[in-house]
């Protein structure tokens, strides 16, 4: 499967993805930039969202920016019961993106679930308040890097913390967040989105988030925690300023395995330079893997409305 995502990510590297829907991205590419530009790192603390506790967020100032005055602000995942911003492939994400000239900071967040996970057996009302202090840690965390990311801040999270940024930024519709990359995220419903443009990723057989709409890990109808969201394929046809990236047949495992892929990085820095120049398209690419889906039905796309 790996092998697989590394052949996916140079076909995107490259512009050759198999499928792809959508206006072209030619104007959209940021300039190129060397690998070696300097960067510092520093630690900062910032206040929980119920002001009660002390957070940290990593961040990464590169000599040089491409996009001044904005800046990513990272969120990892973990079921809201684990992860930290300095794990080592955190780490790496964020190295390489202040490599290429974009300011980033990885901020860690109050982990309501440790002990308890986020299965079936956890109550709805519980995961809602786990979703929503992770977003209101985000909300802190934005204020506390307002002055180092004037013109805007772009909101990057996997799985759990994808989860908290869609919620932030179209649950609490935080003002800050300019733009969101979401890495097998999925969120509630609301009646409209705010007009944020999302990068998505999405596995098509992912077994915990759902990519189309679906219960939270596919728990039962009937159990404590049968939480309905809608996953990146739904959200693209729900919001207007989505661009998506579909890879069939793959799972979960996606999360973590683009975090270290250069052309991961590489899309990051193209959306920035579009949020920055206004020259975001939504689009769809459609990644076939050799691999089937056993456990899972695939999705397809457009995914239902019902």
């Amino acid at each position: 499967m790996i092998r697989a995502i590394r052949l996916f990510a140079l076909l995107i590297l490259m512009g050759l993805s198999p499928i792809s829907h959508g206006a072209s991205c030619s104007d959209t590419r940021s300039p190129e930039l060397l690998d070696s530009t300097s960067f510092y790192r520093s630690t900062l603390s910032f206040p929980s969202g119920n002001l009660l506790d002390t957070l940290m967020l990593d961040l990464y100032l590169p000599a040089f920016e491409v996009a001044e005055g904005w800046g990513i602000l990272f969120m990892h995942g973990g079921g809201f019961s684990a992860g930290k911003r300095d794990d080592p492939i955190n780490i790496r994400y964020c190295e390489a993106l202040a490599a290429k000239g974009i300011a980033v900071a990885s901020m860690d967040y109050r982990l309501r679930q440790v002990g308890k996970g986020f299965h079936c057996n956890i109550p709805v009302a519980d995961k809602r308040e786990a979703i929503r202090w992770a977003g209101e840690d985000l909300e802190q965390a934005l204020d506390a890097l307002n002055e180092t990311f004037p013109n805007g801040s772009i909101v990057c999270g996997t799985s759990a913390g994808a989860e908290a940024a869609l919620f932030a930024a179209f649950h609490l519709q935080l003002e800050d967040i300019r733009g969101v990359i979401s890495i097998g995220g999925a969120m509630e419903r609301v009646d409209s989105f705010a007009p944020i443009p999302v990068l998505a990723y999405h596995g098509t057989c992912d077994e915990l988030v759902p990519f189309c709409q679906a219960i939270h890990h596919y728990c039962p109808e009937s159990s404590p925690g049968a939480l309905h969201l809608i996953g990146s394929g739904a959200i693209a046809d729900l919001h207007p300023l989505v661009k998506l990236t579909a890879i069939h047949s793959a799972g979960h495992e996606i999360t973590s395995n683009l975090l270290m892929e250069p052309a991961f990085i590489h899309a990051n820095v193209d959306f920035i330079w579009a949020l920055k120049t206004h020259n975001f398209r939504p689009a769809l690419h459609e990644i076939h893997l050799s691999s089937t889906c056993d456990s899972l039905p695939t999705s397809s796309l457009p995914c239902p409305s019902h």
